[in-house]
C-alpha cells in the first residue's frame, strides 16, 4: 500500500472532558508518518459540547503546528439569525485564511433545527463554492439525515461510518443513488467484501479513505482496502485522489 497517496478524510484532534483528553495536531501528524498518509481533514473534536465558535478558534490555533500544510480544516456553522459567527460573506472569506476546507454542523448539540428556514443561507453559500459538509451528527437518525439530504441536494456532503461494527447499506445505499453530491467515508465499514461491493454498485468515486481518527487506527481501513479486491485504479480513488479532487473543486 505503500504506494498509494492517502488523504484521510475523518479525523480529529482536541480536549474532549467525557473521553479524555485526544491526541493534537502533533500526534496526528505522528501517526500519519507512522502509516504514510499524506493528508487529512480534521475537525475539533469538541466541538459539539464546546461549541461552534470557540472550536472553530481553538482548531485554527492547533493547525498552526503544521508547518507542512498536510491538515485542511473542518469548521462548525450555526444559524446566521444568531450573530454568533461572523456574517455570511466575511466567514467564507475567513475559511481559506485559517486553512479550512470543509464545514459541519451540529443541530441537536448546538440546539437548532436543520432545515433551510435556519441554515439555508450558509448551505446555499457553500453548494456554490462547492465546499463539502461533513455529516458528523446524524449518526442512527436517519430520517434526520435523509430530510436534511432532501433539503439540500444541490451541496456536496460526507457522511463517515460510525455506527457500530456493521454496515449500513440499506440506508446509506439510497442516498448515494438519489444524490450525486453525496459521498461516503469507510470509517469503521467493516463489512467482508463490503467495500468491493459498494464499488459495484455506486462507483469508486463516490468512496473516501477516511479512518475516524484517533477513535480508530488509520491502518485498520488500509488493511480493508488491501484485501478488499479493488483495482490499481479504484484503490487510488478511494485512498486520495477523491478527496483530492473534491478540494480541487472549491471555488474561492
Amino acid at each position: 500500500m505503500k504506494d498509494l497517496f492517502f488523504f484521510d478524510a475523518d479525523c480529529q484532534v482536541g480536549s474532549v472532558p467525557t473521553a479524555g483528553v485526544l491526541p493534537g495536531v502533533p500526534e496526528l501528524l505522528a501517526d500519519m508518518d507512522k502509516f504514510g498518509v499524506e493528508k487529512a481533514l480534521v475537525a475539533h473534536g469538541n466541538a459539539p459540547m464546546l461549541g461552534a465558535v470557540q472550536s472553530n478558534k481553538e482548531l485554527s490555533e492547533m493547525l498552526k503546528a503544521d508547518t507542512g500544510s498536510r491538515l485542511h480544516g473542518v469548521w462548525s456553522i450555526l444559524p446566521t439569525q444568531c450573530p454568533e459567527l461572523p456574517p455570511a460573506e466575511k466567514f467564507f472569506e475567513l475559511l481559506e485564511e485559517n486553512r479550512i476546507s470543509a464545514l459541519t454542523l451540529h443541530p441537536f448539540d448546538h440546539l437548532f433545527v436543520p432545515r433551510r428556514r435556519v441554515i439555508g443561507k450558509l448551505m446555499d453559500m457553500a453548494a456554490e463554492k462547492n465546499i463539502p459538509v461533513m455529516l458528523k451528527a446524524f449518526s442512527n437518525r436517519w430520517e434526520d439525515l435523509y430530510d436534511f439530504v432532501e433539503e439540500f441536494p444541490d451541496n456536496r456532503m460526507i457522511l463517515c461510518e460510525k455506527f457500530g461494527k456493521w454496515g449500513h447499506d440499506r440506508q446509506i445505499r439510497p442516498l448515494l443513488e438519489n444524490f450525486p453530491g453525496f459521498y461516503f467515508g469507510l470509517t469503521g465499514y467493516w463489512v467482508p467484501e463490503g467495500i468491493r461491493d459498494l464499488v459495484e454498485f455506486c462507483g469508486a468515486e463516490r468512496l473516501l479513505f477516511a479512518s475516524g481518527f484517533p477513535g480508530y487506527s488509520q491502518g485498520s481501513l488500509m488493511l480493508q482496502l488491501k484485501h478488499s479486491g479493488l483495482s490499481d485504479g479504484d484503490l487510488r480513488l478511494i485512498a486520495g485522489e477523491n478527496m483530492v479532487r473534491l478540494l480541487s473543486e472549491v471555488k474561492k
